[in-house]
């Protein structure tokens, strides 16, 4: 396994996972070839994408953003995916290991994301000691 930042030719190959992977549920997002290429993209252009390869194949990838405020320098997990068949055995826990510690050396103080209560993710970040938070609420409005 093998760890590195991702590059403008890997972008296809981290769509895919991302489209596929948003599929299932408990997140049922429905994104297009185009449509999850054009996401992955933007996040290129202004957040860090690294990738976990296997025998020469992309099997999941984080994208982090570095934020700069008041209180110094700080982090955002925007996405974090791997293929279901990597899954539960200790990659996606060496990937934020890998990010936690890249963010330490850059004198990165926290590291905040969001998780759907239901996932099987929520309780992933919960065992590596990610805190929810009660006064913090996600909020959207769809607009037809």
């Amino acid at each position: 396994m093998r760890i590195r930042r991702a590059r403008k030719e890997d972008l296809k190959e981290i769509s895919d996972i991302f489209r596929k992977e948003t599929a299932k549920r408990p997140y049922c997002q429905r994104w297009t070839q185009k449509t999850a290429f054009e996401k992955i993209e933007a996040f290129f252009k202004k957040s860090d994408i690294y990738i976990v390869v296997i025998d020469k194949k992309i099997i999941g990838f984080i994208i982090l953003r570095i934020t700069v405020g008041k209180k110094g320098r700080g982090a955002y997990i925007e996405e974090l995916w791997l293929k279901s068949d990597f899954q539960r055995k200790g990659i996606g826990k060496k990937l934020m290991k890998f990010i936690e510690n890249k963010c330490k050396r850059m004198g990165v103080k926290s590291i905040g994301l969001t998780s759907d209560k239901r996932s099987n993710a929520f309780r992933f970040y919960k065992k590596l000691k990610y805190k929810s938070h009660n006064n913090l609420v996600l909020m959207d409005k769809k607009l037809r």
